[in-house]
């Protein structure tokens, strides 16, 4: 299928790995996925039902959301675009760029498709009334939560290879490694 999220979502989960071993964590999947479901889970054990007009404002934070979301991608594409260009020199350093840049696209792309899913939560809570409304406001919220925790990432990501960046332009000497591939060849991995 074309259209199908597959390859986006396994890029995304490939970006959450240790940098010293290259293996995937339980804390980051208690945090990223195990915290929205507490949340979504007490939400419905609590019976909380959203009204249509906080339903419609979520609605309106999760579309713009996925649309900045989708700019960042298309950022990131146009980086890419431009490399294939004009492409530098060879290098690990250019390497491990690329590959951050990768995990960005990554990061933000799953982020723009769980908006997309957020939005439809809320749309439906919009609509519905009864036990329907406290299924989607659960839903809803717990993949809110969800893309906050993604946003958090990317912008972590994004300062550390800012700060790196940085040091080198006032120090010029390369600052301790930022990116996943910088610390696993840092490691002699």
């Amino acid at each position: 299928m074309k259209a199908s999220p597959t390859t986006l979502i396994r890029a995304h989960y490939g970006t959450l790995v240790d940098i010293r071993d290259n293996r995937h964590r339980w804390q980051d999947h208690a945090l990223f996925e195990g915290l929205p479901f507490v949340l979504a889970s007490g939400v419905g054990a609590a019976e909380i039902k959203l009204p249509a007009g906080a339903s419609a404002g979520l609605l309106t934070v999760a579309g713009l959301l996925s649309a900045f979301l989708f700019g960042t991608m298309l950022q990131v594409a146009d980086r890419a675009m431009s490399w294939a260009d004009d492409p530098p020199p060879p290098s690990a350093e250019r390497s491990s760029h690329a590959e951050f840049l990768e995990g960005i696209a990554a990061n933000a792309g799953y982020a723009s498709l769980v908006s997309i899913a957020t939005a439809a939560m809320f749309v439906v809570a919009t609509v519905v009334t009864g036990p329907a409304l406290i299924v989607f406001s659960a839903l809803g919220l717990g993949l809110a939560l969800h893309v906050a925790l993604m946003l958090l990432l990317v912008m972590t990501n994004v300062f550390a290879l800012i700060q790196g960046r940085l040091i080198r332009g006032r120090t010029r000497r390369n600052p301790a490694p930022v990116t996943p591939l910088e610390q696993r060849r840092a490691h002699g991995k």
